[in-house]
């Protein structure tokens, strides 16, 4: 699936959208289908390969729900919200607004991703910005902290499919 074209094609179609409207988008590289209920907009791709990619996105307070496959034994945060969810296959990219600052966030995950089993590979701060990557078995887990403008920061937790 070209996700890179299709993806773009589906966050145009996306806000072009109203309140309570759905939209097919079809390409030759497969179909989309974009639903936006107030806040929250979803994006349902299947590729003509039969590849399948799932776009959850709010952008009010209350964000959307946490995708029913994360894994437990990955720490959230409280008081963290759900702002974007992506799965594609067994591979999901979930995107949380915390009120804790980069540093205090990336030292959450840090201790919390350990004391649930998890191995600490690496660890990397960019000035605004931090990366934590573990492994638990042949599963990974990366986590990416920024400071989000106005205060807080974003989480991108990354759960690539399990490699064999």
């Amino acid at each position: 699936m070209k996700k890179n074209s299709l993806t773009a094609l589906c966050v145009f179609a996306a806000l072009a959208l109203g309140c309570g409207r759905e939209q097919t988008v079809s390409t030759p590289s497969g179909d989309a289908r974009i639903t936006k209920k107030g806040d929250v907009t979803s994006i349902d791709m299947s590729s003509s390969k039969g590849e399948k990619m799932s776009i959850v996105a709010g952008s009010g307070e209350k964000g959307v729900a946490l995708p029913d496959k994360f894994p437990a034994d990955i720490p959230v945060m409280p008081g963290a919200i759900v702002k974007v969810a992506i799965s594609t296959g067994e591979a999901l990219s979930v995107h949380f607004s915390v009120k804790a600052s980069q540093a205090d966030a990336a030292k959450f995950y840090e201790e919390n991703l350990k004391a649930k089993g998890w191995e600490i590979e690496a660890t990397m701060k960019m000035g605004a910005s931090s990366m934590v990557s573990a492994k638990k078995g042949k599963r990974q887990c990366v986590l990416t902290v920024v400071t989000e403008a106005g205060g807080g920061s974003v989480v991108q937790v990354m759960v690539p499919s399990e490699k064999s």
